[in-house]
């Protein structure tokens, strides 16, 4: 039994072209800001549909090339997330004082 077929997997590279290019759209309008994690989690979420429809027809060049993407954008999430938790903490000792 075939879990995915072709449609189902283009929709779902449709979807992830629509989020990337929706991330960058945002981005230059400066509705979102490149250092934030809304963008990067767009952008992941984007890459992961890039990807899977890149593995599924087989195309190397563009699932390395979105493979890539998908893991900048995770590292831009863990950094800025990580960033927030430590300004959290910050403004929780500044509050307590």
């Amino acid at each position: 039994m075939e879990i995915m077929t072709d449609a189902t997997v283009t929709i779902i590279g449709w979807v992830g072209f629509i989020f990337c290019t929706t991330a960058y759209l945002l981005l230059n309008f400066k509705v979102l800001r490149f250092d934030g994690t809304r963008y990067q989690v767009l952008n992941v979420i984007g890459g992961l549909g890039l990807v899977i429809s890149a593995f599924y027809f087989d195309d190397a060049p563009n699932l390395a090339a979105n493979g890539l993407w998908v893991l900048i954008g995770l590292f831009g999430v863990f950094r800025y997330s990580k960033r927030l938790s430590r300004l959290r903490k910050s403004n929780r000792v500044m509050d307590a004082q």
